[in-house]
């Protein structure tokens, strides 16, 4: 390690003393080229502290696509190798998922070693006895390998010295993880193979995103999750999602990955037909399509767009007015917890002639308020709230009724709506309220859904991807459900409107009231 004097330092070494305690300044000091691209986020400074933590048992950083795990990793190992006490041994693997990776991983730390002018300011000439594409070993004794196979790990080591690091850099892919066999193979190797093989107070580093329901990635966090105490669980664990509405523009790196470019990532996924693929890539969502209930053939879609005219709905599908009833249905989220919560959905559905369903519009927000603070003029402060999003739908679709999930921790939902209906005195808004179905959510709304779904009568616009991403899951280990069962709320009430049709001279199709008949008064 360099001599650092902590009695009277100079300005570079107070750079030096601070690169050795913090990963990303480290980064920012002997790395500006990767480091200097966008402003580190600060998940990134989270994931350093715990990988620099050397009392840290197995981390799992389980992070979407463009997360940098990668280059935290190759930073990692450099700060390892270059900090190291010189007379003691050091040991380190690194396995990626393919040959080309793991070759071009260990070309990035041997270049830094070797050009790297403030590398060599400070830490001198370290080029050692073995120098190849996947084995170095440095002047100081330290010795890292590179390996694009979990299995070549086993039984090495380093003068008798077992491992004082392995690092899985996403060794896991939809190509390795196909069968049940593989996937077993991958976690016998890592448990009975890669854990034992570690020096005593060795740590295991693994980075991933799941490519598998069954994986080893969605395993730790299925676990992880599901832990009463997390301090007690044998990895520790950092996951975030792409998504992240408590942060900087609603997302986890806002700087290098903001909202609108996330968003033409979903639609491409969606144009391609493989939304699922985003939600797994970018959300930390696998589909389990052996029990998934509903696929993408029973998706269909519309462009249409509402209309009010002489007391009546309608929707314009190709130039042809329908008359429709409309309904709203809301999903109030009932915790608190940003990071896992579930979300408040509000949705406006519209019912053709036909009983057809189309979704025109829906909110889904997390961690949202009932309603919005006011100022004293009555407008809104901050965000909008439950209650305004269910109030602004009733008045932009002219709904009939909106039905709400009634649990204890909604209550405030329907006193703030009965509240702000008598402030505006917009009493027309009529809501239904309807209890949850429990442990057996899911069964009721497939049996509300079911059979809409099964006439292929349920039409949803393609920029609706988290809707089109809950029926495609939608199953027993679907991560989020609060968006379909919004719309098992909106259609829980609905009924077709009861019109009447005639043609005109120039065959344009009119639609009507028909009006009440009278009722017929016999006298004696």
């Amino acid at each position: 390690m360099a001599n650092i004097n902590s009695q009277n330092v100079s300005k570079a070494e107070e750079h030096l003393l601070l690169a050795y305690q913090d990963l990303i300044a480290f980064g920012k000091l002997f790395l500006p080229g990767d480091f200097g691209k966008s402003e580190s986020p600060l998940f990134h400074y989270e994931i350093a502290d715990a990988l620099l933590e050397p009392t840290t048992k197995s981390l799992a950083l389980i992070l979407p696509r463009n997360s940098a795990k990668t280059q935290l990793f190759k930073t990692f190992l450099l700060h390892k190798i270059l900090f190291k006490n010189q007379d003691e041994l050091m040991f380190m693997a690194w396995v990626s998922d393919n040959h080309r990776k793991s070759i071009l991983n260990l070309q990035y730390i041997r270049q830094h070693l070797e050009t790297n002018e403030k590398i060599k300011y400070y830490f001198g000439d370290i080029v050692g006895t073995k120098w190849t594409e996947t084995d170095i070993v440095t002047s100081t004794n330290a010795k890292l390998i590179s390996r694009s196979n979990l299995s070549s790990v086993r039984g090495e080591n380093y003068l008798g010295k077992r491992y004082d690091i392995v690092a899985l850099d996403d060794t896991e892919s939809e190509t390795n993880t196909v069968t049940l066999d593989s996937r077993e193979k991958i976690k016998n190797i890592v448990y009975n193979g890669i854990k034992p093989a570690l020096d005593i107070d060795g740590r295991l580093v693994f980075a991933g995103t799941p490519v598998h329901f069954d994986s080893l990635c969605q395993n730790i966090l299925d676990a992880y999750l599901k832990a009463k105490n997390k301090d007690d669980y044998t990895w520790d664990v950092i996951h975030y999602k792409s998504t992240q509405p408590e942060m900087d523009g609603g997302v986890l790196w806002n700087s290098y990955m903001p909202r609108e470019k996330l968003d033409a990532i979903k639609k491409e996924y969606q144009h391609a037909g493989r939304i699922h693929g985003y939600y797994q890539e970018y959300e930390l969502e696998v589909m389990n399509e052996e029990e998934a209930v509903w696929g993408r053939k029973y998706i269909k879609y519309h462009d249409s767009f509402y209309v009010h005219e002489d007391g009546m709905n309608f929707i314009m599908i190709d130039g042809e007015k329908i008359p429709v009833n409309t309904f709203s249905g809301c999903d109030p989220a009932t915790d608190i917890n940003t990071k896992t919560s579930d979300f408040s959905v509000i949705m406006t559905v519209a019912i053709t002639p036909e009983n057809h369903c189309y979704v025109l519009e829906y909110e889904r927000h997390r961690s949202i308020p009932t309603i919005a603070q006011r100022d004293s003029d009555d407008k809104i402060i901050g965000k909008k709230g439950v209650i305004d999003y269910i109030m602004d739908m009733h008045e932009k679709y002219h709904c009939l009724s909106s039905t709400v999930e009634d649990v204890a921790m909604n209550r405030s939902v329907f006193q703030a709506l009965n509240d702000r209906r008598r402030i505006t005195n917009k009493f027309g808004i009529a809501v239904i309220s309807e209890k949850p179905g429990g442990r057996e959510k899911r069964n009721k709304i497939y049996s509300g859904l079911s059979g809409r779904f099964s006439g292929g009568n349920i039409y949803v616009r393609e920029s609706m991807f988290d809707l089109i991403h809950e029926i495609t899951t939608f199953g027993p280990r679907m991560a989020h459900d609060d968006t379909i069962e919004t719309l098992f709320y909106a259609t829980l009430h609905s009924f077709p409107p009861s019109v009447k049709s005639k043609k005109t001279k120039g065959g344009i199709r009119e639609w009507f009231k028909p009006k009440p008949k009278a009722k017929n008064w016999i006298t004696a």
